[in-house]
């Protein structure tokens, strides 16, 4: 019952915002969209796949003890980024967690306009910034709930740019082989006029076999009119697992999309998993574009 409330809940949310949906790619600050780990990348940046998913889903915190998380990404264009979270149990149902994003653009020539033409004056750098502090408390043994506070700043070249945004999760475990989660991510005032990438999200993980997990997610990008189903699946073997995903557009104007770039929502990689650490890679091509190599590494105390 509870699980049906919470998808009914979830398409009511997302026809209220339907109505009042945006151009595709006008919202600002992108990074908040972007997998924050080897992990998440690889299964398609669903909420759900694991700590590192706390940014977005804080309600995950409490069910991990210490725990360090380092990524980095190598992305479009010659740019980068690069996350780092730790994991701070309070008590046995209480977790707070800081992290720290970083988006380095790179540097790009500086082009001044006049009358009659145009001329290059040296170069010029931006990047973007993320600090968040998440908060998750475990109510009982079926639901948890989580909250994160996110400062946003952006520079380029001598301008600067900065908002607030915020994320609310509940996950809800129905039984010892599936889990589900719900979020606001991303909500906020948005910045220079544009508006944040917020997004509503249900997710859901199912234990198929002892080495098989299947992770799903339907989300709702309303800012930027991208709706999209997520899916996922994670093998092990011993301390290795593999795993893959897809993303499959909900509207039209992706479908066109994806019939040009059919590669560009795939996502694969693998992880090694020992007692206290954990070290992963994903792959995600981008057709014309190049491919991102995301690596992370994972202490836990």
């Amino acid at each position: 019952m509870k699980l049906k409330f919470a998808a009914v809940l979830f398409l009511i949310l997302c026809l209220i915002k339907f109505s009042n949906a945006a151009d595709v790619g006008t919202t600002a600050f992108q990074v908040l969209t972007l997998p924050m780990s080897a992990c998440d990348a690889a299964l398609s940046n669903i909420s759900i796949a694991g700590i590192s998913s706390s940014p977005s889903n804080p309600a995950i915190m409490p069910y991990t003890s210490y725990y360090l998380l380092f990524s980095h990404a190598v992305y479009l264009a010659d740019t980068n980024y690069n996350f780092l979270f730790f994991n701070l149990p309070v008590t046995n149902k209480t977790s707070i967690g800081v992290s720290i994003t970083y988006f380095d653009l790179g540097s790009m020539q500086k082009t001044i306009e006049y009358p009659g033409g145009y001329f290059i004056e040296g170069d010029f750098s931006a990047n973007d910034k993320v600090f968040t502090f998440s908060y998750g408390h475990k109510f009982n043994d079926d639901i948890t709930a989580g909250a994160s506070i996110k400062y946003l700043k952006q520079n380029i070249d001598d301008v600067d740019y900065s908002a607030f945004a915020a994320t609310l999760s509940v996950l809800y475990f129905i039984d010892d082989k599936m889990y589900s989660a719900l979020g606001f991510n991303n909500f906020g005032n948005g910045v220079n006029g544009y508006n944040l990438p917020s997004n509503l999200y249900f997710s859901f993980l199912y234990h198929l076999l002892d080495y098989l997990t299947g992770i799903g997610e339907l989300n709702a990008y309303y800012n930027d009119n991208i709706y999209e189903l997520k899916l996922a699946l994670e093998a092990s073997y011993q301390k290795l697992k593999f795993r893959c995903g897809y993303k499959i557009p909900l509207n039209y104007q992706q479908r066109i999309d994806l019939q040009n770039e059919l590669l560009s929502s795939l996502s694969l990689g693998f992880g090694l998993n020992f007692d206290f650490l954990s070290i992963d890679y994903a792959w995600l091509p981008k057709g014309d574009l190049g491919n991102v190599h995301i690596f992370s590494v994972g202490v836990e105390f």
